[in-house]
This record gives structure tokens, sequence and C-alpha cells, in this order.
């Protein structure tokens, strides 16, 4: 019985992640704090927050199993905003992009809060989403083309709207979604604080 708790203890890496990117490129102190505590299991590993691409300020990233990814970033707040206004501006832009399937765009309640939920499928590499190029995805040198299902997570906060974004292989779905499941379900979100201004 002691075997198998520390053999599971070892599966599941119980991280608290406040600061986990990895490599010179770290946060500042004031994007630290705005990375969510997340509990992920063993096969995710921290990687450099510029490894993948994302429409925002990257703050933390990790490679997970099956070619798979996550990416935290954060962009401007949006004054008043609701999670209703995140879906439909996330599903609204996603729509018009070359070779992307909006599969779900909804609202739920995670870490005790609303949040943004769109999920797609778009061309890509598994871990990443393909750049598009005269109305056409390209893929990036060295790699091909696949079938990229990308889970993301958004929350409008007055100091940022956060967002988190899982990449993976459509045909490893069913094996990655329930860890990202797993980790929505336990993520603790840090205090929101109001945008810091300058005076003169």
């Amino acid at each position: 019985m002691a075997h198998a708790s520390i053999v599971l203890a070892r599966r599941v890496v119980a991280a608290t992640l406040l600061l986990v990117a990895s490599g010179c490129d770290r946060p500042s102190s004031l994007e630290a704090r705005a990375i969510p505590r997340l509990t992920l299991s063993e096969g995710w590993k921290p990687v450099d927050r510029s490894t993948w691409l994302a429409p925002g300020v990257r703050l933390a990233a990790w490679s997970g199993p099956e070619g798979s990814s996550l990416t935290i970033y954060r962009k401007l707040p949006i004054p008043g905003g609701t999670a209703e206004q995140v879906v439909e501006s996330m599903a609204n832009r996603l729509t018009h992009l070359p070779g992307f399937q909006v599969l779900e765009r909804r609202v739920e309640t995670i870490a005790g809060v609303p949040a943004a939920r769109v999920e797609v499928v778009a061309p890509g590499t598994g871990s990443e989403i393909a750049p598009s190029s005269v109305n056409k995805a390209t893929a990036p040198e060295g790699t091909t083309l696949t079938p990229t299902r990308e889970i993301t997570i958004g929350f409008p906060r007055r100091d940022g709207t956060l967002f988190l974004a899982w990449r993976m292989p459509e045909s490893a779905r069913l094996a990655v979604t329930p860890q990202v499941e797993a980790a929505l379900a336990g993520m603790a979100l840090p205090p929101d604080a109001a945008p810091t201004t300058s005076s003169y």
C-alpha cells in the first residue's frame, strides 16, 4: 500500500505552480503574481514561456503528453467585461480564420468565477496552432500539419484578461482532455488587482 501511494505521488506531481517557467526568460514579479495555481500531472513539464505563440503577453508554458502544450497569457483588461463577451470575441475571431472549426463556445464556472471556454480544431503541429498566410495555414519549418485541438479558458479581470490555452493533437484528445479538466477543477486564481496607473 505504501509503495502504491509513493508511485501515485510520483505520477501526480502536486506542484503548486505560481512561477514555473524555466529558462532565462522569466516573468517579472508583477507578471508572476497573475499566474494561477495549477496542479498538473507528471507528464507536464515547464518550458520557456516564449516556446509557443500566443495573442498576448505570455506568462508561463508547459509541454505535455502526446505532444500537447499549455500556455498562460494575458491581454489588456476589458472595462466592465464579462465571460460572455470574452466567449463571443474569441469565437468571432477564430471563426474567420482559415481551416478553423469552432466546436465549443460557452461560459462555465471555474475557480468559483464565470469563465469563457472556446474549443477549436485547426491546422497545427499538435502543440501549437499553425500561423496563417494568404488565407492558408503554414506549417513551421520541419513540421507537418495535423488537426490540432485548442481549449482556451478566459477570465475577464481588472488587471488584464487571463487566458489558459491547451493545445493537443486531435487524435490525443481523449487522453489529454481529462488532464485538462482535472487541472481546471483544482485551479485557484490569484487576487484580482486593479491595473497600475501612472500619475503626472
